[in-house]
């Protein structure tokens, strides 16, 4: 074997071995991860974090005056961001648990998990979703409150609008 031959060799196994730790930790702090977003209810906030948007939206959308011919065709792209959106945040879990690993040291997730098993995270994780409902009812009163401004600026622009265009 030539001497390049057994550099690239030494190389090689020198890489392999480097390169399986990392991956092994990689797949602990990873195991750790689904087990802090089980321990979450990860799946169940986004869902219900999603309904309440779809909520938000139609709420909004029934606000709005607008005519017949209109109301269809806009409902229909109502419909289909949403039906996009349901079905990318369906996808998302590997690219979240990407997210937690690039923020949380493994360390730190070992103490997260630790946290919700505890009497106070399973207190905090019970009451999650009555906060994430009064957190929303609190910005839904906010948007509400706005839409008579928003729709009258929307009149003014598409009167400003329709006026450019004569």
């Amino acid at each position: 074997m030539s001497l390049n031959m057994k550099l690239l060799c030494a190389v090689f196994a020198a890489a392999t071995l480097l390169w399986t730790p990392a991956r092994a930790d990689e797949a602990s702090k990873n195991a750790k991860i689904e087990e802090m977003m089980k321990l979450t209810n990860t799946d169940r906030m986004i869902q219900q974090t999603f309904d309440q948007v779809k909520a938000m939206a139609s709420t909004q959308f029934n606000q709005m005056d607008m005519p017949a011919g209109e109301q269809k065709a806009s409902r229909e792209f109502e419909e289909r961001i949403l039906s996009l959106m349901q079905e990318r945040f369906a996808k998302a879990r590997p690219m979240l648990v990407k997210v937690y690993a690039d923020t949380y040291t493994e360390e730190e997730v070992d103490g997260i998990v630790t946290f919700y098993k505890s009497p106070a995270g399973q207190a905090m994780l019970q009451k999650m979703p009555l906060l994430i409902q009064r957190s929303m009812a609190f910005s839904q009163q906010m948007v509400s409150d706005l839409m008579p401004e928003i729709q009258k600026m929307t009149k003014e622009t598409a009167a400003k609008a329709h006026q450019t265009k004569q």
